[in-house]
C-alpha cells in the first residue's frame, strides 16, 4: 500500500512538472513571434512632451519644399518607438546621433513606393556616414533580432559589409520579409504612418530621389504622457 501511495505521488509530481513545462513552452512560443506582427496602440503626438533625456521614443518633424510644380505638403510628425532590447548597439548609436542633433536638416533621399523611405545621409546621395560604422545586429551577422520588417519598422541602411551601417536609416512602407535577418531593425512607427505613406508616394527621379526635397527638420526625444 505504501509503495502504491509513493507511485501515485510520483505520478502526480510528473503531471505537475509536465504541465509546468507545457506552460513554459507555451510562453516561449508566444514570446518568439513578439515582433512578427506589431500591433501597438498609436501614440498621439499631441500628448508627447519633448525632453533632453535619452528615451525610447523619438519624434521626426518633416518639412518639404515645392519642386517640379508640386505644392508643399504639410506632414504630420512621425513618432518612433525604439527597441534597445532587440538591437542595443544600434539604438545607442541612433540615440547618440539624435542627442547631437545630427539629423537636423538632412533629407529622405531615397524613396521606393511599397518598399521603404530612406534618410539620414549627410551627403544626401546615399554615400554619407557619421564618421564611424557600427556592428550589424541581425541574424546573418550572428545576432538574434526577431523584429520583422513589417510596415512601419525602422531599420539601418548599410553597404555590402555587414558592419557598415552608420547613420542612414529607413522606414518600411510595405512589409519586406526579404530584409529579415539581413538588416538591423530597431524601431517601429507608432504614430505618423500617414506621413510615411505620403512620402512613399512622391514622384521620384531615376535614382529614386524625390522630385521635391523632403527635409528632416529635426529628430527629438519625446516622452509620451
Amino acid at each position: 500500500m505504501k509503495h502504491t501511495h509513493i507511485r501515485a505521488l510520483i505520478a502526480l509530481l510528473l503531471v505537475v512538472l509536465c504541465a509546468f513545462m507545457m506552460l513554459a513552452t507555451g510562453c516561449d512560443k508566444h514570446k518568439a513571434p513578439l515582433f512578427a506582427e506589431l500591433d501597438f496602440s498609436a501614440v498621439d503626438p499631441a500628448t508627447c512632451k519633448e525632453t533632453e533625456e535619452i528615451t525610447n521614443y523619438v519624434k521626426i518633424t518633416i518639412t518639404s519644399a515645392a519642386g517640379e510644380g508640386l505644392e508643399d505638403i504639410q506632414y504630420e510628425d512621425i513618432i518612433i518607438r525604439l527597441f534597445p532590447e532587440v538591437a542595443p548597439g544600434t539604438v545607442e548609436n541612433f540615440q547618440n546621433l539624435v542627442s547631437q542633433k545630427f539629423y537636423d536638416g538632412l533629407t529622405f533621399h531615397r524613396v521606393i513606393k511599397n518598399f521603404m523611405i530612406q534618410g539620414g545621409d549627410p551627403k544626401g546621395d546615399g554615400t554619407g556616414d557619421a564618421g564611424q560604422d557600427i556592428t550589424g545586429e541581425f541574424t546573418l551577422n550572428g545576432f538574434e533580432n526577431n523584429l520583422k520588417h513589417v510596415s512601419g519598422v525602422v531599420s539601418m541602411a548599410r553597404g555590402n559589409e555587414f558592419d557598415s551601417a552608420s547613420c542612414q536609416f529607413f522606414i518600411v512602407h510595405k512589409t519586406s520579409a526579404h530584409l529579415d535577418g539581413k538588416y538591423a531593425s530597431f524601431g517601429y512607427v507608432v504614430s505618423g504612418m500617414e506621413t510615411v505613406d505620403a512620402i512613399a508616394k512622391l514622384p521620384v527621379d531615376g535614382s529614386d530621389k524625390p522630385l521635391k526635397t523632403v527635409t528632416i527638420q529635426s529628430i527629438r526625444f519625446v516622452q509620451p504622457e
